[in-house]
């Protein structure tokens, strides 16, 4: 496909993510696991390293009430993980201070103590009659190996921009992952030949967002960063015939919810960038594979 043809068939893309994306936050299912989603709140960067440095392998944490809402119990000797929550003053301390005359500047302030939180690995569905909420969307793995040609030049690509890769094998059922301090890159071995070409392709596109920033991309935040990672992501496989829509609609959606409103529009024009950076890699080497354009052409 021409420059032209490839822009078009991003803009392309990213509508059909956008919808895609309406239509599931619209319907009874995925509403459900937006709610159990949203109860899960952001923390604070303490907190992060709170919970890092008491359960490395915790994936998503809330207090024992709000597990039982979701239709979870704590199992029975799990030890819980402390964080600061917040403590609103009593009513009486509220009571008091509107009695003398409720000054802003003498309002009572929200105090801090440490409280507990339990991971999503302590808990277990409640028996019947409750009704667990669903935690994970349902997300279709990439499967095949039609692409492991994409995995040589995309390596060289990750070292270009001195961020090495390493296929090994990662716990709690991670595809990949990036670590930005270390300038690392790491790929599950779990995965297929296709899958690790989608992930790398996602996490390349994570570190390009980093050290290639273009005057005009929008700031992001961690949810932000991760559409942007995505959206990529879906849009250099689709260039390559791959459809992943079944692993990034839902993905997309799963942090569409948490970020800024409107930021699968807004940074168009940084994901078209960074997948074309990656697509030149690939093109750059003489494929070892001959893969058929979804648009009916032949690519390879």
């Amino acid at each position: 496909m021409s420059d032209e043809q490839r822009a078009e068939r991003r803009r392309s893309d990213r509508e059909f993510a956008r919808r895609a994306v309406a239509q599931l936050q619209s319907s009874d299912g995925w509403s459900a696991w937006l709610t159990a989603r949203s109860r899960f709140h952001n923390y604070s960067f303490a907190n992060q390293l709170l919970i890092a440095m008491q359960c490395p392998e915790a994936t998503r944490v809330a207090g024992f009430r709000a597990w039982l809402k979701l239709g979870y119990c704590v199992r029975k000797g799990e030890r819980a993980i402390r964080i600061w929550v917040p403590a609103p003053p009593s009513r009486g301390r509220l009571a008091r201070w509107r009695e003398h005359g409720a000054n802003p500047l003498e309002e009572p302030e929200v105090r801090f103590r440490l409280g507990p939180v339990f991971d999503r690995s302590q808990v277990e569905p409640l028996p019947p009659p409750a009704t667990a909420l669903p935690l994970d969307p349902p997300i279709t793995p990439v499967e095949g190996d039609e692409l492991v040609g994409a995995l040589d030049p995309l390596t060289s690509l990750a070292g270009d921009i001195g961020c090495p890769i390493a296929f090994e094998p990662m716990s709690g059922g991670r595809a990949g992952s990036f670590d930005a301090h270390a300038g690392r890159i790491a790929i599950s071995t779990s995965l297929s030949p296709n899958g690790q070409v989608k992930t790398l392709v996602h996490e390349l596109a994570h570190a390009l967002a980093r050290i290639d920033r273009a005057d005009g991309d929008p700031p992001l935040g961690y949810a932000e960063e991760e559409l942007v990672a995505e959206s990529v992501a879906f849009t250099v496989c689709a260039s390559l015939g791959l459809d992943t829509a079944g692993y990034s609609i839902p993905y997309l959606a799963s942090w569409a919810e948490a970020a800024e409103p409107g930021m699968l529009e807004r940074p168009a024009a940084m994901i078209d960038r960074l997948a074309r950076r990656i697509e030149a890699a690939i093109d750059a080497v003489e494929p070892a594979w001959t893969m058929r354009d979804p648009t009916g052409g032949e690519r390879g």
